[in-house]
């Protein structure tokens, strides 16, 4: 299940955010690796130029709710349900390094007549 939904159209570019929230502490997202994002088409197959892209920017610092994010550019994209998943090292406050991979669901929308 994703961790989020955005609706966007097609031809827009926008910045689309991954988080994960801790239940206590901090985390802090590594540089290295570079925190990158797949998308994904409905049917769970990498999207052609949208696979391993790095991120467009995180925050910085120790932070309970980081995030990190994407500028989408949906004018190469049909109309329909995808599935944006980030990816990023993260080092929390008890000194534990996991790797995340919060999701969104992305709809596109057709252009407006």
């Amino acid at each position: 299940m994703p961790d989020g939904f955005v609706t966007i159209r097609q031809g827009e570019k926008r910045p689309i955010y991954g988080q994960e929230t801790l239940s206590s502490g901090t985390m802090t997202i590594a540089s290295s690796p570079t925190p990158a994002a797949t998308l994904y088409n409905s049917m769970g197959a990498g999207v052609g130029g949208f696979v391993g892209l790095p991120a467009t920017g995180y925050d910085s610092g120790a932070q309970a709710t980081p995030r990190v994010w994407l500028v989408l550019d949906t004018s190469s994209l049909a109309p329909g349900f995808y599935t944006l998943v980030f990816n990023f090292t993260a080092t929390a406050s008890d000194s534990t390094t996991r790797i995340y991979e919060p999701s969104v669901e992305v709809q596109v929308l057709g252009v407006q007549a």
